[in-house]
């Protein structure tokens, strides 16, 4: 009997032991899919230094990513923080390195997100890199540009497209007494040494987002196959016309089924919509304002598709116009990668009120005029009906605006991960540039594949 009861218990023992042994290689596996992933997700966010040849062994704060309120205090606001921790430091802390606050030089490359620096935009904006390699075609491809210069009252206007350059040729010409005058395409006439380097520089920037919807519009009208039916006008656009006929569009497709400027009106003012009395005055030329020019879009959805397809196909740094080319890039020498001497950069958001502060220094008022608002055309497109994951690829594209010029990232692009990087370039000097460039950007849309 007690035999048996051994034989039992030995039984009983050797299952135990079994099931141990089961249960210790389950505790294996999961602890090595564990840490498999864990350095996924760390070399995932070293990526980016390894590859340029930064330093990662410093110690980089720990964080959740989120955005800074508009207090700009430094905090972080959690709320609105992704659920995932990345590696990140405090803007506040960066601004510290920035000016030499901090005797931490062993931090030589480190994360940090837009918008969050305790510094000015100009500041900023000096201390940026925008690699020539990759921004290649978003420099200036012009030996030289015009840009206004008041002698008189020693201001240079460093006019950006599409971020309030008519609107600012306008008051430097008409109030300030400025002249179109020739510059080099990288500005260095600007720096010391240069001819206009006891001016004061001023630019004009804007919100990324609002911007590329701006420059695609733009761009769309400009090369539309209507331009090359404008020969016979006057106003240099027989050149133009010539430029567009023998250009190769990469993205032919936005305009299928749209051969004259009727088909492109029809597509954001429908004949329908056009008052009566309005209907002899339809125009057949691009150069000619009517009607149609000044209402808000009633697209039915046909350009917004062609616009979201052109997004997810552009690479970001392949721009043929300078109306795409980024912001950054167009204040940057193309040799250096490095910004030119600008003293202040102002938004376009408030244009107006600051182009009133600027001539007052000089004894000016602002007259009121149309001029103010000049280029305001309604967006032919309409931006509603653009996706959200459009608008943050946007952003992502756009990345070292935001990053070089200290913005926050707009409602629809804060919880994606869109940061930008510090670093020393091999001469000792620090450098701001995105943490990913729009190379390394998939192109992938989430969801199902675009169709027109």
């Amino acid at each position: 009997m007690s035999s048996e009861a051994d034989n039992d218990k030995r039984q009983m023992s050797k299952s135990r032991w079994v099931q141990s042994k089961w249960v210790l290689a389950a505790m294996v596996i999961i602890y090595i899919m564990v840490l498999a992933t864990t350095l996924s997700i760390h070399k995932k966010h070293k990526r980016y230094f390894s590859q340029h040849n930064f330093s990662t062994g410093i110690d980089v704060q720990a964080t959740q990513e989120g955005v800074v309120g508009e207090k700009n205090d430094g905090k972080l606001d959690n709320d609105a923080a992704l659920s995932v921790a990345v590696d990140l430091t405090d803007g506040q802390h960066v601004t510290d390195i920035l000016q030499n606050k901090t005797q931490n030089n062993e931090q030589t490359g480190m994360r940090f997100l837009p918008g969050t620096l305790r510094l000015s935009q100009a500041e900023t904006l000096s201390h940026c890199y925008a690699d020539p390699k990759i921004y290649e075609h978003h420099f200036t491809k012009r030996k030289q540009r015009g840009i206004p210069i008041s002698l008189k009252h020693k201001l240079v206007f460093a006019m950006i497209a599409k971020s309030g350059s008519s609107t600012g040729r306008w008051v430097m010409n008409n109030v300030l007494e400025a002249e179109e005058l020739r510059v080099n395409k990288d500005l260095l006439e600007l720096s010391p040494g240069g001819k206009y380097e006891d001016f004061d520089v001023i630019a004009f920037v804007r919100d990324p987002l609002s911007r590329f919807y701006s420059s695609y519009d733009e761009t769309y009208f400009r090369y539309g196959p209507w331009m090359t039916q404008v020969h016979k006008d006057k106003g240099g656009y027989a050149s133009w016309a010539k430029h567009v006929k023998e250009f190769e569009h990469p993205h032919a497709y936005l305009y299928e089924n749209m051969t004259v400027y009727k088909d492109f009106q029809d597509a954001f003012c429908p004949p329908h919509i056009i008052p009566p009395g309005d209907r002899a005055l339809r125009v057949t030329s691009p150069r000619q304002h009517n009607w149609c020019t000044d209402q808000p879009t009633h697209e039915n959805g046909t350009l917004a598709a062609r616009f979201e397809r052109f997004v997810w196909e552009y690479d970001g740094i392949s721009s043929w116009d300078v109306h795409l080319s980024l912001q950054v890039p167009l204040l940057s020498n193309q040799d250096t990668g490095r910004p030119a001497r600008v003293d202040e950069v102002f938004s376009t958001e408030a244009s107006v009120k600051h182009w009133e502060h600027i001539v007052s220094r000089y004894g000016k008022t602002l007259p009121m005029s149309d001029s103010l608002y000049a280029r305001s055309v309604p967006r032919r497109f309409n931006p509603t009906l653009v996706s959200i994951e459009t608008k943050r690829r946007i952003c992502q594209l756009a990345a070292i605006d935001y990053c070089c010029l200290n913005m926050n990232l707009p409602a629809e692009c804060k919880n994606v991960d869109i940061s930008c990087a510090l670093d020393k370039d091999k001469n000792g000097d620090y450098r701001i540039q995105p943490w990913t460039h729009p190379n390394e950007v998939a192109k992938e849309r989430p969801g199902a594949a675009m169709s027109l």
